[in-house]
């Protein structure tokens, strides 16, 4: 596993994305293009801006590469639980838990284990052959 802990600020966005793509690809080096690098990123962004946006302290972004799946798991110190709303087109925001729901192999919510407390959610991709 390997981490990342970043400050509750949109640039980390950007810097997650680009962190998980590179932990995804190195530890998948033997299967290339075993990820959707499109939704990998899409996802992470979305977990992550959540994170910034609804969440509290730092946020932490963890990625574990498994044999059939991958999880990236993104943690903050707010007690507030996301919604998957579904949002009409006009709407400018609120989409990124409902992308989660329908992309993601599998996603959930866990009780953070840190002593700031807070929760974690994560997400599964399937990693191919």
């Amino acid at each position: 596993m390997a981490q990342l802990v970043l400050p509750a600020e949109l640039s980390a966005v950007s810097t997650a994305r680009h962190w998980v793509s590179d932990q995804v690809t190195r530890c998948l080096t033997a299967r290339p293009g075993a990820v959707d690098q499109d939704v990998l990123e899409l996802l992470t962004s979305e977990a992550v801006a959540n994170a910034v946006r609804h969440g509290a302290g730092p946020v932490t972004v963890a990625v574990v590469c498994g044999r059939e799946h991958v999880c990236i798991a993104v943690t903050d110190t707010s007690p507030t639980v996301p919604v998957v709303r579904h949002v009409g087109p006009d709407a400018t925001g609120g989409r990124g838990m409902a992308l989660i729901d329908r992309l993601a192999a599998r996603w959930g919510l866990t009780a953070a284990s840190s002593p700031a407390g807070g929760k974690t959610v994560w997400f599964q991709l399937v990693a191919g052959p």
